[in-house]
C-alpha cells in the first residue's frame, strides 16, 4: 500500500507541475544560481497568488527584456514599478539595465512557511529527465497502479489486491485532477492605471481622488451546477449581467446536447461593472477582476465564504463534496478486503448471498 501511496504522491506532483500559468497554486524550479543560497540551482518552490507585493517578497513575474519568467526578491515598490534583485546578485535588476517590473507582470509570489521559504530539493533535477514526457510517465504510471499488482498469479493470500488498494489511491487522483480543473476554470483581467494631478484624455489613467465607471466584459464557459464567484480589487463591482451565448460543440441555444434534454456547458459573456476610485495622491492604481466558477456542491453563501479564504480551499471543499458520497457508496456496498478476483458486496453478505 506504501508503494501505491508514493505512486498517487507522485502522480500529484505531475498534476502541479502541468498546471498553466493561470492556475492559482504551481509548482516549479529555479535554473541558476540568481537566488543562492535562498534558492539554490535546481531547487523548487510552491508559487502562490498575490494581492499586494511587499518589500522583501520572492516574486516570479514575466521578463519581456529576457523573454522568460523571471523569480527574484521585491527590494522596493515604488508607484512605477517593483525593484527586484536575485539574492546572489550584487546589484539589482533595474541596475543593470532592466525595467521596472509592473504588478501586472506578477505571477505569484513564493510560498513561506514560519517566515521560511519552502524549497524542494534537487526538484529541477528530477524533472529535467522527464519533463518532456510527462503525460508518458503520468500514463505509465496509472496503468501501473490499476493492473501491475494483478497480474502475477504468484501472490500469496496475504499480497492480492485488493479493492480498497486501488480506490483509495485512484481517488485521490482524481480529486486533484479535478481541483486543478476547477482551478483553471477561472478568468478575469488586470490593469494598472496612471493617476494624475489632472483630467487626461488617455487611456488607463485616472484623476486623483475622482471615480469612474467603467465596464468589463469576460468571456467564459458556464454551466448550470456551477455557482460562479466574483472578485474585485482596487474597484468596487456595481453590477452584474449574463449574456447567453452558444452551447459547446456550436449547437443553437435551446437544442438537446446529444441525448441530455439540457444543455451542459454554455459559453457566455459576463458584464461586469466597476466604479474605481482613484487615490489621493498621483502614481499607479492597480485593479483586478476574476470570475471563479465551482461546482454547485454545496450552497452557494458556504462556496463564498471559502472563496474569501483562499480559492484553493473552495475548489477542494466543493469536489470532496461531490466526490466524497461515491466512496461512501462503495464502502457500503463493496467488501474492500476481498480480492477483486473474488469480491463481493456486502449486501450479499449480509442477505445471505453465496459464500
Amino acid at each position: 500500500m506504501i508503494h501505491k501511496a508514493g505512486i498517487a504522491v507522485g502522480l500529484l506532483v505531475l498534476v502541479a507541475l502541468a498546471l498553466p500559468a493561470g492556475a492559482p497554486v504551481q509548482i516549479s524550479y529555479v535554473s541558476s544560481d540568481s537566488m543562492s543560497p535562498t534558492i539554490d540551482t535546481d531547487e523548487g518552490y510552491v508559487l502562490v497568488p498575490v494581492e499586494t507585493v511587499q518589500p522583501g517578497d520572492v516574486i516570479t513575474f514575466y521578463s519581456e527584456e529576457r523573454s522568460t519568467y523571471v523569480t527574484h526578491r521585491a527590494t522596493q515598490v515604488t508607484p512605477d514599478g517593483i525593484v527586484t534583485k536575485g539574492d546572489g546578485n550584487p546589484s539589482t535588476d533595474q541596475a543593470s539595465g532592466y525595467s521596472l517590473v509592473s504588478p501586472s507582470d506578477v505571477s505569484g509570489k513564493l510560498l513561506t512557511l514560519g517566515g521560511s521559504l519552502v524549497v524542494i530539493p534537487y526538484l529541477g533535477t528530477v524533472i529535467g529527465a522527464i519533463t518532456s514526457y510527462w503525460y508518458l510517465v503520468a500514463g505509465a504510471l496509472a496503468a501501473y497502479l490499476l493492473t501491475s499488482s494483478g497480474s502475477d498469479r504468484r501472490r500469496t493470500r496475504k499480497n492480492v489486491l485488493r479493492s480498497r488498494e486501488v480506490v483509495l489511491p485512484v481517488l485521490v487522483l482524481v480529486i486533484v485532477v479535478s481541483v486543478a480543473f476547477v482551478s483553471m476554470g477561472a478568468v478575469g483581467q488586470t490593469e494598472v492605471y496612471t493617476v494624475t494631478e489632472q483630467p487626461t484624455p488617455l487611456p488607463s489613467t485616472l484623476t486623483v481622488g475622482e471615480s469612474e465607471t467603467e465596464s468589463i466584459s469576460l468571456q467564459m464557459t458556464t454551466s448550470p451546477f456551477a455557482h460562479v464567484v466574483t472578485e474585485a480589487h482596487g474597484m468596487e463591482i456595481v453590477r452584474t449581467t449574463l449574456e447567453p451565448g452558444v452551447a459547446d460543440g456550436s449547437q443553437p441555444p435551446g437544442e438537446a446536447a446529444g441525448w441530455l434534454p439540457w444543455q451542459p456547458f454554455e459559453s457566455s459573456s459576463r458584464t461586469v461593472e466597476t466604479r474605481i476610485t482613484a487615490p489621493e495622491t498621483a502614481g499607479s492604481h492597480s485593479t483586478s477582476i476574476r470570475i471563479h466558477p465551482y461546482p454547485a456542491t454545496l450552497p452557494e453563501g458556504i462556496i463564498t465564504l471559502l472563496h474569501e479564504i483562499h480559492p484553493l480551499v473552495a475548489a477542494i471543499a466543493t469536489v470532496v463534496t461531490g466526490v466524497l458520497p461515491l466512496y461512501v457508496i462503495y464502502w457500503l456496498l463493496v467488501d474492500s478486503t476481498v480480492p477483486l478476483r473474488s469480491s463481493r458486496s456486502r449486501l450479499e453478505r449480509t442477505f445471505g448471498g453465496r459464500r
